[in-house]
């Protein structure tokens, strides 16, 4: 759970990341460069690379663990998120405003910032929710700077890819009503450590682009 990476581990980023200069990414790395954390437990991991797919396949059983990418993204020029994820199963009996039940199969994290110090530093979380409904925005319930948009729910499309642009500059001002210029982590997660539970998940192709 990023939230839980923002409380455990956001202080030690900020003081220790060196993040990249470039101002503009079409492709991202391929996930098995990325850096691994983990929360609690560790995910299994299946990274795979063939015509132009870039694919991570994620198993969590009770745990909590996930993938990122320190990296500046320059919003201005190249606002738009796109990728696609895919799910084995949602979650039972969860209450996910709860800290208790603050657990997802699949999440997209952006990190954004007004300066070096935690405070300073805003979250956005793109989540396949269980069952918020879809374009459902809520804070996190560990801290007011992180906050979630469920842009799937469900159990209806588990199996099947869900392909997602999002304009990441406007999403980050409707939560925090502030333009950023730039967002300095991409991370990716899949978590059972709450719900005790078990799930597959699959990403593939984060990209950033221009808006045409």
């Amino acid at each position: 759970m990023f939230q839980k990476f923002s409380i455990y581990s956001l202080s030690l980023l900020t003081l220790t990341l060196i993040f990249s200069l470039s101002s503009r990414a079409d492709n991202l790395p391929l996930f098995s460069t990325w850096d691994k954390k983990n929360f609690l437990g560790q995910n299994t991991y299946l990274f795979s690379h063939d015509n132009s797919q870039n694919i991570v396949r994620m198993e969590s059983d009770k745990s909590a663990s996930g993938l990122f990418l320190k990296k500046t993204i320059d919003l201005n020029k190249t606002p738009m998120l796109n990728w696609s994820w895919k799910i084995s199963n949602v979650y039972e009996a969860l209450n996910e405003r709860s800290k208790k039940g603050d657990d997802y199969p699949v999440r997209v994290y952006v990190l954004a910032s007004t300066g070096p110090l935690p405070w300073q530093k805003h979250t956005l979380t793109y989540v396949w929710s269980n069952y918020q409904k879809v374009g459902t925005i809520w804070p996190s319930p560990y801290t007011q700077k992180v906050v979630m948009i469920a842009l799937n729910s469900g159990s209806k499309r588990a199996n099947q890819w869900q392909q997602h642009q999002r304009n990441v500059q406007q999403d980050l001002e409707a939560a925090f009503g502030k333009i950023y210029a730039e967002i300095e982590v991409i991370a990716i997660m899949t978590d059972t450590d709450n719900s005790g539970q078990k799930a597959t998940a699959w990403y593939r192709n984060l990209t950033f682009s221009a808006v045409k």
